[in-house]
């Protein structure tokens, strides 16, 4: 009983004696922020897509665990959107992070209408919420002149 007791008084002395702690947070105040600036431009290669790196959690704080965006993309108006592409992040430990982020979608139609929007989520799973949506209609590519 005495041993037990002890391991016990040890593993709470160690677990309170391990760094800096802070008390818990709630869930809505750790999510990212929405990604910013959100822009589609058509281009020869296909959709261009731009956007703007959150910085802070919802609460406020500076965020470092960035994990990925998830890009979603709905055909015409009334469509739902669906997820067509996930840009990682790989910068977590450097000291400046890239600022600007993108992404070619070259699975686009000329004359099709889509409607973009985009997603932050850290490495533990909480999502922003999306940034968008941004709406675009391809042309097509131009054509190239021919030599004489």
């Amino acid at each position: 009983m005495r041993r037990a007791a002890a391991i016990t008084l040890a593993t709470l002395l160690v677990g309170t004696a391990c760094g800096r702690k802070a008390p818990p947070m709630a869930p809505e105040l750790v999510r990212p922020e929405p990604a910013g600036d959100l822009t589609a431009t058509s281009t020869n290669d296909g959709v261009h897509l731009t956007w703007s790196r959150p910085l802070r959690y919802s609460g406020g704080q500076r965020m470092n665990d960035l994990g990925h965006f998830t890009i979603e993309r709905a055909t015409g108006e009334g469509a739902d959107f669906k997820a067509v592409a996930t840009v990682e992040v790989t910068d977590q430990e450097r000291f400046r992070k890239e600022r600007r982020l993108e992404w070619i979608d070259r699975d686009v139609e000329p004359g099709e209408h889509y409607r973009y929007r985009v997603t932050a989520e850290t490495l533990d799973g909480y999502r922003s919420e999306p940034a968008g949506p941004v709406a675009v209609t391809p042309k097509a590519p131009a054509p190239t002149p021919l030599s004489p």
